[in-house]
C-alpha cells in the first residue's frame, strides 16, 4: 500500500517526491497500474490505518480548498470503502448526538444517504476518456467523499451548538434552505479539486470534466438531499407524539367544562381580570412553559384565581389541561363573556405558538386534524362572546397581521412581531420565546401597566435581536380610545391590592 506507482506521465518516476506525499501519493496503485510492472505491497491493518489517517488529513485541506493530494487519482477502491463507511458512522455519531438515544435507525434513510455513491462511481465512468492517465474510478470518488466528511462534521457541530442559548441564533441559519450552503461548499471544494487534477490534461477538458460532474453529480444530489440515518421517535415533537388513550379522551371530555364551571363570576363596582390562555403547537414544549407561566403570575400578582382558563397543546398535558382548540377557545371566550361585568371587567387573552405569513395561528396537535386560528375566526369568537373590554396579546412570528382585523375602541392589542418578520425563541428547551420572556418573565412583575410592559419588552428585545444579529421582529401595540380608562382604573385597583 504504501510503494509508489509509476504513471503514463512519468513512467520511471513518482508523480510526487515521497518527502511531500500526500493522500494518494504514499498508496497503492490506481484502477488499471496493475499492468505496468508494479507489485503493490501486501495490505496490513496498519497500512490501511495509515493511508485512512493521510486521507483524513487531504480531506480537511481539500474542503479548505487547499491541494488534498488526492489530485494523483491514485486511491483504491478499499480506500473508498473505507472513507463511505467513515462517512456513514460520522451521520450516525452526529445524529445520535443531536436526537438522543430516544431515537432510532432509520432504514428509510438509507437510500437517500447513499445515493451519491453510485453517481460518483458513474461519474469516475464517464470521465475516463476525459483523463489523460490509466483509469481512476475510485480516485475520484474518494476524493469526492472524503470532502464532504469535515463538510458534514462542521454542519454537525453548529447544530450541537445551536442547541446553546448563546448560540441558538445559528439554528435559523442551519435548517433548509440554508443546508445548501453546506453543500454549495461542497460543489465548490470538488470544482476546485477537479481543476486541479494532475496530467496534462487541457483548459477543454478540464472544464469538460466540470461540466459532467454538475450534470451527474452536483444536479441530483441537489434535488436529493441526504437522509440521517439516527432519527427522532417524536416526528418532531419535544415531548413525543400525543396518544389517543381512553384515559386522555376521558380526562378530555371533563377538563374544559371543570375549568369553565369553576370561573367566578364578575363583583360589582370593582374591575375584574379574566385570563385565557392558548398554547397552540404541540412540537415544543416552550408554548406550555410560557403559558403555565403566565397563568401563574396573572393569578397570583393581577388577581386572576378563580377567573383564569388555560388552553394547551402538548402530551404533557394530555390528562391535566383541555386541549388548545379553536371550538374550546370560543367556548371559553363565551363563558368568560356571560360572567363577567362587561362594563367595568377586562380579558387578558394570550395565545402563543408559532405563525405564518398568511396571518394564520398554528394549531397542532397530532394525530388530530385542527382547525387553524385566523384574525378574522378570533374577531368572529370575540364578537359572539360580547367581551367589551380586553387585552389580546399574540406572541408568534407575522403576528402583527392581527392587529388590523382586531381593532375596536375597547381593546389593547399586542403582537411580538409585525406582520411580515418572525419573533424569536421558539427553540427545544426554552422556558420562554424572546417576547413572552421580556414581557411576561421580566416587565409585567414589576409594573401593572401593560402599555408600560409592552414598551420594555420591546426594547429588551430589540437589544436581543442587535445582540445575536437577527432581523427585528418590531413588536406591535394598538390600544382603542375606550380602552384607556378601563386600563387605567384596572392598574390603580391593582397598586392598591398590592400594597394591602
Amino acid at each position: 500500500m504504501t510503494q509508489d506507482r509509476p504513471t503514463d506521465m512519468t513512467p520511471n518516476a513518482p508523480t510526487e517526491p515521497p518527502a511531500q506525499s500526500l493522500p494518494g501519493t504514499d498508496s497503492g496503485a490506481s484502477e488499471g497500474s496493475t499492468g505496468h510492472g508494479a507489485n503493490p505491497a501486501p495490505v496490513t491493518t496498519r497500512s490501511a490505518f495509515s493511508r485512512l489517517r493521510s486521507d483524513l488529513r487531504g480531506a480537511l485541506r481539500g474542503a479548505l480548498f487547499l491541494r488534498s493530494g488526492f489530485e494523483t487519482l491514485t486511491s483504491t477502491p478499499g480506500n473508498l470503502v473505507l472513507l463511505a463507511g467513515i462517512d456513514v458512522v460520522l451521520n450516525l455519531l452526529v445524529s445520535l448526538l443531536l436526537v438522543g438515544r430516544g431515537g432510532s435507525f432509520s432504514y428509510s434513510s438509507i437510500p437517500y444517504f447513499l445515493f451519491h455513491l453510485p453517481l460518483l462511481l458513474l461519474f469516475g465512468v464517464a470521465a475516463r476518456p476525459l483523463l489523460a492517465r490509466p483509469p481512476a474510478i475510485a480516485g475520484l470518488a474518494s476524493a469526492l467523499v472524503a470532502f464532504s466528511i469535515p463538510i458534514e462534521l462542521t454542519h454537525g457541530i453548529l447544530e450541537w451548538l445551536a442547541q446553546w442559548r448563546p448560540f441558538e441564533w445559528l439554528s435559523d441559519h442551519l435548517a433548509a434552505p440554508h443546508y445548501y450552503r453546506f453543500f454549495g461548499w461542497w460543489v465548490a471544494a470538488s470544482l476546485v479539486f477537479l481543476l486541479r487534477l494532475d496530467g496534462p490534461l487541457g483548459v477543454r477538458r478540464r472544464l469538460r470534466l466540470v461540466a459532467l460532474f454538475i450534470v451527474l453529480v452536483g444536479v441530483p444530489l441537489y434535488f436529493y438531499q441526504r437522509g440521517d440515518l439516527w432519527v427522532s421517535n417524536e416526528g418532531g415533537n419535544e415531548s413525543g407524539e400525543l396518544s389517543l388513550t381512553d384515559q386522555v379522551l376521558t380526562a378530555q371530555s371533563r377538563l374544559l367544562d371543570d375549568q369553565l364551571g369553576s370561573l367566578l363570576p364578575g363583583r360589582h363596582g370593582q374591575s375584574d381580570l379574566y385570563f385565557v390562555g392558548f398554547a397552540g403547537d404541540a412540537s415544543q414544549d416552550v408554548f406550555l412553559k410560557e403559558l403555565s407561566a403566565t397563568r401563574q403570575l396573572f393569578d397570583t400578582r393581577f388577581g386572576t384565581a378563580g377567573r383564569s382558563v388555560l388552553l394547551v397543546n402538548n402530551p404533557q398535558s394530555a390528562t391535566t389541561l383541555p386541549f388548545a382548540t379553536a371550538a374550546n377557545l370560543e367556548r371559553a371566550l363565551v363563558r368568560v363573556g356571560e360572567l363577567m361585568n362587561r362594563d367595568e371587567d377586562v380579558l387578558f387573552l394570550y395565545l402563543s405558538s408559532h405563525g405564518s405569513r398568511d396571518q394564520e395561528l398554528e394549531v397542532s396537535n397530532p394525530p388530530l386534524e385542527l382547525k387553524q386560528v385566523t384574525p378574522e375566526s378570533l374577531r368572529r369568537m370575540l364578537q359572539k362572546a360580547g367581551i367589551r373590554y380586553k387585552v389580546v396579546v399574540v406572541s408568534a412570528c407575522f403576528s402583527g397581521g392581527f392587529v388590523q382585523p382586531l381593532q375596536d375602541d375597547g381593546s389593547l392589542i399586542i403582537t411580538a412581531a409585525d406582520a411580515t418578520h418572525e419573533s424569536f425563541g421558539c427553540g427545544f428547551g426554552e422556558n420562554y420565546t424572546w417576547f413572552g420572556e421580556a414581557f411576561v418573565g421580566d416587565a409585567l412583575r414589576g409594573t401593572f401597566s401593560f402599555t408600560e410592559a409592552f414598551e420594555k419588552s420591546r426594547d429588551t428585545v430589540r437589544k436581543w435581536e442587535e445582540e445575536r444579529g437577527e432581523t427585528p421582529s418590531n413588536p406591535q401595540i394598538w390600544a382603542g380610545k375606550e380602552i384607556w380608562p378601563v386600563l387605567k382604573r384596572l392598574q390603580k385597583e391593582l397598586e392598591q391590592r398590592g400594597t394591602k
